[in-house]
């Protein structure tokens, strides 16, 4: 009929800003400086504008009110405050800003006063809810939050087409503060989708209450509700009507998390993946709201999860089918381990970042019950895009159905018990969609060969893969045209393989080849007659670690060139040295990788002849004496180097002082020898450095004090000295200049952490992740409560405690200092 709006009013208090006139020094200061930077720290911790609410969290919701629209009393229109209205009888209805009134107390629609001029007939009354928030509602939302944190004075206004009545905000209202009234009745096939849309429009934040909601929603709707055949099928369509095709996932993933007792759920965005596993002692962000982002959902389940899923399935397949249609599941991930929250991973700052290889499980492999997949519903199998088994027994004759009726374009089977090669392969002349196809340890035979060959795949991963030895590849020249891979391959993996040398040459003539691995690879003997020729080309990607040496690869290379170059853990250093002489490497090669090598000066020297070079990792690799090493070009043109894991020494240190523009360096679980530090971090290194690895790193606080003068820093990862204190450390950080520049923020301690700690995070609004890893967090501070306010609305915390020990007050402040960001507390 018209647009609703919601209105909303409250009192707030003049919101002032906490000034610490003072600090309590509860723990022993080690360092005299750390004493200064902590009463220091107190001047930047009056400019915070994050005092606790003023506020007394009482909202204000003015709506239309459906018994109004058929009966209204003279008393109680005369009492309204706020209304809709519109400009004739053909607009929509909008909010009328002013105050409204009858004049000389007769109610009637002539004595009406509009401050926009517009008749009483063209006005609707709103009827205030009043609720509050802070204490009465058990789940928090980021709207109400932000609407408080405003103190606008004005009731809370729902924009938009969907009409939330004073009567639905009630039930809603009901089911959020778990009253025990409302939850007894079981909801009708409307109310079921209305309650869900409102809580869209609101935007929950993840917590043990919101599980609650659900769950009555899932009991008094779809279980015990006499109404759940109509909201499975949906007649009404209320699906299409109320929620976007985004919000349908957002919504509805929550259901996830309670269809087992012993079940939980969380997205983990970054790889599209909604993970169900066990329950255990955390609290989670459970990341829901970023599935409007993701273009295919996957559902990732481990063996043991799977258990529990179809215990609790024997008369409910029918639900599970309704979850999987409504939040558009396209696939599903299979394995022996558990995903339990969305982790903050701290990637590699230099840029070395490896690809996720599946390792085989010594456990006992379980398997997917064939009835898993017999049981989907006719529309979900069609939608399956995406398949991956990794440790598991699967028995591929289940798939027979849902290859033929479906566009997998994803397949991966990693160390599947009880598979043959053939069993899978056979299925990719009915998926002409497959774009990406893994196998690990499997046993082909020559026809398992050719029809990869014949398919359009574009990611082909053989690893761990080899010949049996009963059969024989062999090239056939006359039919060469059939081989459709050659036109599509864009990224290629043989690691740990053991293949004929004409196959592999043939894939590597692939004409769009971007990416290879062909690491630990051996060549096997060619049992055609392709001779072995040199070709022209470019790829971006190139890893060959533990090479072992032949004539067959070097041939292959002779004429490529390759940006990024991996050559880790080389067997004997002289076998790689024609990586190190070839003319369109030594132009091309961006990136080395020559992690866990054996180097010496003279094989470090080796590495001006890459002439372009900007990015180099040295893990375990670098010389303990560097004196006799020349002056080489990658000192004035590198821009990251990892040396992690290498002993620093006065012997070898100068290597790294020596780079003049590096932006990035990793030095993480390296032994730096007392006393060089403020030599390896010169003048030029804290002018240049824009990211910082220290993690497992015993360094001196002293030591660490030198880092303050690194202004462009935005990555810093470290660990805190077993002698000091966390609040230490931030005290130093909080007087540098980098303090408005830092953006992630990654640190690990031996020892507790408290609130005292926390409320020092305030001071760098920029930050965007923190990851802290600790034994375990203390309530102490609780008085210096922040309320947190960064510039980047979706900023991320995640505590790591060795010893869960959390209780319920403690992680409900956590939640308020944090309340409209991702905050997860996780055991390890």
């Amino acid at each position: 009929m018209y647009s609703l709006i919601s209105l909303q009013f409250f009192s707030i208090f003049f919101a002032k800003n906490i000034e610490y006139l003072c600090l309590k020094i509860q723990r022993w200061i080690m360092r005299y400086w750390a004493l200064f930077a902590f009463l220091y720290s107190l001047s930047f911790l009056k400019e915070i504008n994050c005092a606790c609410q003023s506020n007394n969290g009482i909202i204000e919701f003015a709506l239309i009110d459906i018994n109004w629209r058929k009966s209204i009393g003279r008393e109680i229109i005369a009492k309204v405050e706020y209304w809709l209205s519109r400009s004739n009888e053909n607009d929509r209805f909008s909010f009328c800003s002013g105050k409204h009134q009858f004049t000389a107390n007769r109610i009637y629609p002539a004595f009406f006063v509009c401050p926009h001029n517009r008749s009483f007939l063209n006005h609707e009354p709103l009827h205030i809810y009043r609720v509050n928030y802070k204490d009465d509602w058990k789940v928090k939302f980021r709207v109400l939050n932000d609407y408080l944190s405003k103190n606008s004075g004005k009731p809370f206004l729902f924009y938009g087409s969907f009409d939330v009545s004073y009567q639905l905000l009630g039930v809603f209202a009901g089911y959020i503060s778990n009253d025990s009234i409302v939850l007894s009745e079981n909801l009708s096939y409307e109310l079921f989708y209305k309650l869900i849309k409102v809580l869209d429009l609101l935007d929950p934040i993840s917590c043990e209450n919101l599980d609650k909601f659900y769950l009555a929603l899932y009991k008094n709707g779809l279980i015990n509700s006499i109404s759940s055949a109509d909201i499975l099928n949906d007649f009404y369509d209320y699906k299409t009507r109320l929620f976007s095709e985004k919000g349908l996932q957002t919504s509805f993933l929550s259901f996830f998390s309670v269809l087992n007792d012993s079940l939980d759920a969380c997205l983990i965005p970054n790889i599209s993946t909604l993970s169900l596993f066990q329950k255990k002692s955390q609290y989670i962000d459970r990341c829901f709201r970023y599935a409007k982002n993701i273009e295919r959902l996957v559902l990732k389940i481990s063996a043991y999860s799977l258990e529990l899923l179809m215990s609790a399935f024997d008369d409910k397949m029918q639900i599970f089918n309704w979850l999987l249609t409504v939040t558009k599941i396209e696939g599903f991930y299979f394995d022996d381990t558990e995903y339990t929250y969305n982790p903050i991973k701290c990637q590699n700052v230099c840029g070395f970042i490896r690809a996720e290889v599946p390792i085989r499980s010594s456990n006992l492999l379980k398997s997917v019950p064939s009835e898993f997949f017999l049981n989907l519903s006719e529309a979900n199998q069609q939608r399956i895009t995406y398949l991956r088994f990794v440790n598991i027994d699967i028995c591929f004759a289940t798939f027979q159905t849902i290859f033929e009726k479906n566009k997998v374009s994803f397949l991966e089977a990693a160390y599947c018990l009880s598979v043959e090669c053939q069993k899978i392969t056979k299925f990719l002349v009915k998926m002409p969609d497959l774009n990406i196809f893994k196998l690990s340890d499997m046993e082909m035979r020559s026809d398992d060969a050719n029809i990869i060959l014949c398919s359009k795949i574009r990611v082909l991963v053989l690893d761990t893969c080899t010949i049996c030895n009963d059969s024989v590849w062999s090239l056939e020249k006359n039919h060469i045209f059939k081989y459709k891979i050659m036109e599509h391959l864009r990224t290629l993996s043989v690691l740990s393989s053991r293949l004929p040398v004409d196959l592999i040459e043939l894939l590597l003539r692939s004409m769009n080849l971007e990416k290879l691995n062909i690491s630990n690879f051996e060549f096997l003997p060619a049992n055609s007659s392709l001779s072995v020729v040199a070709f022209q080309g470019k790829w971006n990607y190139l890893q060959v670690d533990k090479y072992i040496p032949t004539d067959y690869l070097k041939s292959f290379l002779r004429g490529y060139s390759v940006s990024f170059l991996s050559l880790c853990e080389s067997r004997v250093f002289s076998d790689i040295l024609f990586f190190f002489n070839t003319g369109y490497f030594n132009s091309s090669v961006k990136t080395l990788d020559l992690s866990d090598n054996s180097l010496t000066v003279d094989n470090l020297t080796l590495i001006h002849n890459f002439r372009n070079l900007k990015y180099l990792n040295l893990s375990a690799s670098l010389s303990l004496n560097t004196d006799d090493l020349p002056n080489l070009r990658m000192f004035d043109t590198l821009r990251a180097l990892d040396i992690s894991r290498n002993n620093i020494t006065s012997k070898n240190y100068d290597f790294i002082s020596k780079f003049t523009v590096l932006e990035s360096l990793s030095i993480s679980k390296s032994k730096i020898e007392k006393g060089i530090w403020i030599n390896v971090l010169n003048d030029q290194l804290i002018a240049s450095l824009v990211s910082l690895d220290l993690s497992g790193v015993d360094m001196y606080f002293s030591d660490f004090e030198r880092i303050r003068y690194c202004k462009k820093l935005k990555y810093l990862h470290f660990k805190v000295a077993t002698d000091c204190f966390l609040f230490c450390y931030f005290n130093i950080l909080g007087l540098a200049a980098m303090k408005k520049n830092l953006n992630i923020l990654s640190v690990e301690t031996e020892g507790n952490i408290c609130f005292d700690d926390l409320v020092r995070l305030a001071g760098f609004s920029n930050l965007s992740e923190v990851k802290i890893e600790c034994y375990t967090f203390l309530p102490v501070g609780r008085e210096k409560f922040v309320k947190y306010d960064f510039f980047n609305p979706e900023f991320r915390l995640e505590m790591g405690l060795r010893h869960y020990n959390l209780d319920v007050h403690t992680k409900e402040i956590l939640k308020e200092m944090f309340d409209n960001y991702s905050f997860s507390i996780v055991s390890h």
